[in-house]
């Protein structure tokens, strides 16, 4: 339990951004041991990394236009769904997962599990749509804390409970957890984030398993460099362009 693995998802706009980005997560993430790097470069290669291709996953960015149609927004849905099915689909992988976005920079060393339970960070966003998207996925799905917001850039998850997710989903809807996912954005904000993966997880995680997770306080902030007092930091591409 006290070991995990680390996903991180690779997008065209931050191939020459991430061999920067290992660097910090080998330094400073405490205690995992595999990091996957889900690539839309199949050749992509990070010494001491793992490549895995978007291929293998059950459904692919055609699956997000079937329902969206083609927009800018298909990438940010697809990969959405990679980070949550990654615990299902790469071989071997450990119960538990972090998933690190791959424009975050752990500046301190960081633990993520403490006896024997894993230690969510959050912040204090508040984004409406996000809460109807769950409302529609199931209706016991919700915000737990006003004052806490999962969209922190980093998650970790657990095999068991993401299975536990799905299958409350599925049952209501009779459809495989991906296609609901994608049916369920409103129209409306299809264009506008109209879901988050990290909020559906966290307000799961904060209903339903709140005695076996950790909630706690790190220092962080979306900056314009990797440096500063805090824990992390996240560079955004609209920062670097």
């Amino acid at each position: 339990m006290n070991q995990f693995d680390i996903v991180i998802l690779i997008g065209p706009k931050d191939i020459d951004f991430i061999d920067k980005q290992i660097v910090y997560t080998k330094k400073n993430v405490i205690g995992y041991r595999n990091i996957y790097l889900i690539s839309c470069d199949e050749g992509l290669y990070i010494d001491g990394c793992i490549t895995i291709k978007e291929c293998i996953f059950p459904f692919s960015k055609e699956t997000v236009i079937k329902y969206h149609g083609e927009n800018r927004r298909n990438g940010w849905y697809f990969q959405q769904l990679l980070k949550l099915y990654a615990g299902r689909v790469i071989p071997n992988i450990l119960e538990t997962y972090l998933v690190i976005d791959c424009d975050t920079f752990f500046l301190k060393p960081t633990t993520f599990i403490q006896d024997n339970k894993c230690l969510y960070c959050y912040g204090c966003e508040y984004h409406k749509p996000y809460f109807f998207h769950m409302k529609k996925l199931h209706e016991s799905l919700e915000k737990v804390d006003e004052e806490k917001s999962g969209i922190c850039h980093h998650m970790i998850f657990e095999k068991k409970y993401v299975d536990e997710l799905f299958r409350l989903v599925e049952s209501k809807h009779n459809d495989l957890f991906y296609n609901i996912f994608l049916k369920c954005v409103d129209n409306s904000y299809i264009l506008n984030s109209g879901a988050s993966e990290y909020e559906i997880y966290f307000n799961y995680m904060l209903k339903y398993h709140n005695d076996k997770i950790l909630i706690r306080n790190l220092s962080w902030k979306n900056a314009k460099k990797i440096s500063g007092n805090y824990d992390y930091v996240s560079v955004h591409y609209y920062f670097r362009k």
